[in-house]
């Protein structure tokens, strides 16, 4: 029971979905980044949601039935070079796909450039250790919070709570399914909240 219920929050809080929750939280803010027009929201979740969440999910897949990849937690350290790679180039190609559409505002857009630095991050330290991807992704999501809260003063407050519960919740199911220790998660979540923050209040300054 305790490892089915670690395995649905490691799924429910998997590291794909959450730059499309971030920025859904961004654009219902009840800030100056919801102030977007109700089409460019639509076309821009839809571009996030399918080069951050639904193109990643396809090339693990396809590295997994080619047996690239052992599993999708991405167990073995040497295993994880190939995959997060190409999530990088992903990654960077939403940012550069964003960039160009001029409603968006420099929140949203250093907040779209956060997640492929956090993960060349990780794939630095990847030589180490094997940091956290799902602590990485959800402290890049605290970070962008407490950023909107602070600068934007957006009243996100009850958001921020239930992601501090979730950043317990998913470090205790990737501890439960042994797949990485307290170090390896403090340091994927310290690189994601950091990350975010400092390229975040670069680009509002």
């Amino acid at each position: 029971m305790e490892k089915n219920l670690a395995k649905f929050f490691s799924v429910l809080f998997h590291p794909l979905i959450m730059t499309t929750v971030g920025l859904f939280i961004m654009f219902n803010s009840g800030s100056s980044l919801a102030v977007v027009q109700p089409e460019v929201k639509r076309i821009s979740m839809i571009v996030v949601f399918l080069f951050t969440c639904i193109f990643p999910l396809g090339l693990m897949i396809m590295l997994y039935l080619t047996r690239m990849i052992k599993d999708f937690d991405l167990s073995e350290k040497h295993e994880r070079v190939l995959p997060i790679s190409l999530i990088i180039i992903l990654l960077l190609f939403t940012f550069f796909i964003m960039k160009g559409i001029p409603q968006l505002e420099r929140g949203h857009i250093g907040y779209l450039l956060s997640p492929s630095l956090g993960m060349f991050i990780i794939l630095i330290i990847n030589n180490y250790m094997k940091p956290s991807i799902h602590m990485l992704g959800i402290g890049s999501l605290l970070a962008m919070l407490l950023i909107v809260i602070v600068f934007f003063g957006a009243p996100l407050q009850i958001w921020f709570a239930l992601m501090v519960l979730s950043a317990g919740l998913t470090g205790s199911a990737r501890l439960i399914l042994k797949l990485h220790t307290p170090r390896e998660l403090t340091v994927g979540f310290l690189t994601g909240f950091f990350t975010t923050a400092v390229i975040m209040i670069i680009f509002l300054a």
